[in-house]
């Protein structure tokens, strides 16, 4: 409704945030572990070096909906003009088209 507050309410996550003593709760508890990427040499050529070094970073860093889990399920994003389709399995995120 119109005048309605809307709160956004996220944990506290001590690497992200400046409270030294501060605890994360359950991000305490889980490591947290890069997704390998592999991408096809074709489809890697589509970009510049420093491009393609940022979408390897991004697509390590698992930029699916957390409560997607599908390895069969094709995800898309827009990354530097083109449109990069990926899929996730077991660990590895694999770029399988570029548009």
């Amino acid at each position: 409704m119109d005048g309605t507050p809307i709160y956004d309410v996220k944990p506290y996550v001590a690497y992200a945030d400046a409270h030294a003593d501060a605890r994360s709760g359950f991000v305490d508890t889980t490591a947290w572990q890069p997704l390998q990427v592999e991408i096809p040499e074709a489809l890697a050529q589509l970009f510049a070096p420093a491009d393609l070094l940022a979408l390897q970073q991004t697509l390590a860093q698992d930029p699916r909906p957390r409560y997607h889990d599908d390895a069969t399920r094709v995800y898309g994003m827009p990354f530097a003009g083109h449109d990069v389709k990926f899929r996730v399995v077991d660990g590895v995120v694999q770029v399988v088209e570029v548009k």
